[in-house]
């Protein structure tokens, strides 16, 4: 999948209708109705400044590396030209589910399967709060004191699924395990990451 794309930057246009600040400060859904009802291209840059890179790790475990960042494109394209089609309640589930389909269409094109991941644990759902309640600094520590509570071999599969970016296949041959084992692990894993991450939002 290749295609020209118009490519959203979070530089600021000349004509701007609130500050850079002002527009840090909208929520996610917000900024969509400013582009719903606006066509606002500084409300444009700030969603794809916060998502575009969440959006590629999404489109990263369905499609290759290239492909994937087409669909982010893809799909930030349809948010400026279809946004006032669409009434969005909660943006960052929805941009994920909006994600998630683009790849499973553009599978489906090509006759290809692809063992989708569950809904366990998702980083996407937490990595980038800073603008709603917690820095992402904090958001790091957390995540980071979690990952050290997992049992060995659930966080080698964490790290190496979502950071290495590496497949069950690919991982059961670094880790010695079957490809049963590992999607055990990263499942178990996923679920007690959920889980402690949830303790230490709940006390914040």
């Amino acid at each position: 999948m290749r295609a020209k794309i118009t490519i959203f930057t979070s530089k600021p246009t000349k004509k701007k209708t609130l500050s850079n600040t002002s527009y840090r400060n909208l929520l996610d859904e917000e900024l969509f109705y400013r582009i719903a009802q606006r066509k606002d291209q500084d409300a444009m840059n700030m969603l794809y400044k916060r998502y575009a890179h969440l959006a590629l790790g999404v489109g990263l475990k369905y499609l290759p590396h290239e492909d994937a960042k087409d669909i982010v494109q893809v799909v930030f394209v349809k948010i400026w030209t279809d946004a006032a089609q669409h009434k969005v309640k909660s943006f960052k589930p929805w941009l994920y589910t909006v994600v998630k389909n683009q790849c499973l269409m553009e599978l489906r094109k090509t006759n290809h399967t692809v063992d989708l991941p569950d809904n366990g644990f998702d980083f996407m759902e937490y990595e980038d709060l800073s603008h709603h309640k917690m820095e992402q600094e904090q958001i790091l520590r957390i995540l980071e004191s979690c990952l050290e509570k997992l049992q060995a071999p659930q966080k080698n599969c964490i790290e190496l699924f979502y950071r290495g970016m590496k497949t069950y296949t690919e991982i059961a041959g670094l880790q010695q395990l079957s490809d049963k084992q590992v999607k055990t692990y990263l499942q178990n894993g996923r679920r007690n990451l959920k889980i402690c991450f949830s303790q230490h939002k709940n006390t914040l």
